[in-house]
């Protein structure tokens, strides 16, 4: 009996030395869309577009003092997008499946790990280098990062080298080829100090293996105290070789929130200032040289209203003045309203190219419901509507034709259990 008792012991012990250490979740996101302006301006003639994407997870993670694993799997579709399929039924989709993120990460002490493999990079306030959750796919990184971190002082050191095989040099032109990057962050009672530089490439052409390589660096700060919210971010962008075009941009966020009605709400506002070209500027030097910052791989959807009108920066630029509210209306369910007002950071000519444009460009009106029903299920529904401009139309390419009202609905479930 003793025997058998010691043995029980023993197992138990083991289970929970290491099976404790691995872990298994998954991830069903299924997202309807209801389109009647999202992303671009439709006409009268264009149809309403109902579609459903779903994105589907599963993650295996491992866990010890001095190593760390992840491998996420996913697939991502349309329902009904299926390249194999017959009169009788929808049969799969040959190539759906990807890996997501498959990483490795070593911790010779508590205070040092480095990272290898398929990752997330999320700094800052995301202008730079983001996870993009909208986006099914989501963006992911392959790259070595080595990060010391004693609490206070936190240092993030990345580098990447991107390749089609290993038979040639050429790789895909507008591909990432590599991006680098060195962040220090500093952090006080109330307010944390962070500074950037990146060095990010892509090659010239298909056919050519020159390098373009640009570099952005940035100071931000962050400050929180009861129930006061403000950050700050600026940054600038040049290019670091004679291969690519002389770039003068730059780039300043901010945005500051106060909690109200003890927490249960929250009222805040900012500006986010990106430059652009002037197409009045007739000097030479100045049309030598790209004004247009560069948001690289940095967040859009959201921080740029929810139609995403502005995923790719116009030419001159964008100026984004916006007010945020956001209420507590049950324990788990969370109502958001975002005013967004856009505005053309530099001068645009009309298409007779002599009158010069409006730098106004509109405004768009967000509404988010977020309401987490279970601890491993959450809902996310939104509607947003945009007011155009003479301007809108001209950077949208929609002068002259009779465009519906510019709006969009969707409804987001997100299932997460762990096995």
């Amino acid at each position: 009996m003793k025997r058998i008792i010691f043995l029980t012991f023993l197992m138990v012990s083991a289970y929970h030395v290491v099976f404790s250490q691995f872990s298994i979740s998954g991830e069903y996101r299924p997202r309807l869309i209801v389109d009647n302006g999202y992303k671009g301006l439709k006409t009268k003639s264009d149809p309403t577009i109902v579609s459903i994407s779903q994105r589907t997870r599963i993650n295996f993670g491992y866990g010890s003092e001095k190593l760390e694993t992840y491998l996420s799997l996913q697939d991502v579709r349309f329902w009904g997008d299926d390249d194999r399929y017959s009169s009788s039924g929808l049969l799969g989709n040959t190539a759906s499946l990807s890996v997501h993120q498959a990483w490795f990460a070593l911790k010779p002490t508590p205070e040092i790990t480095i990272k290898t493999g398929r990752q997330q990079f999320s700094y800052d306030d995301q202008r730079l280098l983001s996870r993009r959750g909208w986006n099914d796919y989501q963006v992911t990184y392959d790259a070595v990062l080595f990060k010391y971190d004693n609490g206070k002082s936190r240092l993030d050191v990345a580098g990447s080298w991107n390749t089609n095989g290993s038979k040639n040099t050429l790789y895909t032109a507008g591909k990432m080829k590599t991006i680098d990057f060195i962040r220090y962050e500093y952090n006080m009672d109330n307010l944390k100090l962070s500074a950037i530089a990146i060095m990010s490439g892509v090659t010239r052409a298909d056919t050519i293996s020159d390098l373009l390589l640009t570099g952005t660096s940035g100071i931000g700060a962050v400050y929180k105290k009861n129930g006061f919210d403000a950050r700050l971010y600026g940054y600038y962008q040049t290019r670091l070789n004679k291969l690519n075009t002389p770039t003068d941009a730059w780039c300043l966020s901010l945005f500051v929130k106060q909690n109200l009605m003890g927490g249960k709400a929250s009222l805040g506002a900012g500006f986010d200032l990106l430059s652009g070209n002037d197409e009045t500027n007739t000097d030479a030097s100045y049309q030598k040289t790209n004004h247009l910052f560069n948001l690289l791989y940095g967040v859009r959807h959201g921080a740029y209203g929810y139609m995403d009108y502005y995923s790719s920066t116009p030419d001159q630029g964008l100026q984004d003045f916006m007010v945020k509210a956001d209420y507590s209306v049950a324990k788990n369910a969370n109502l958001q309203l975002a005013y967004h007002h856009f505005r053309l950071s530099a001068s645009k000519l009309a298409a007779n190219g002599t009158d010069v444009l409006d730098k106004s460009l509109g405004s768009e009106v967000d509404l988010t419901l977020k309401w987490k029903l279970y601890d491993f299920v959450s809902l996310q529904a939104g509607y947003s509507f945009y007011l155009t401009t003479p301007t809108t139309l001209e950077v949208k390419n929609a002068s002259g034709k009779t465009n519906k009202f510019p709006q969009f609905g969707y409804l987001l479930v997100s299932v997460t259990p762990g096995f």
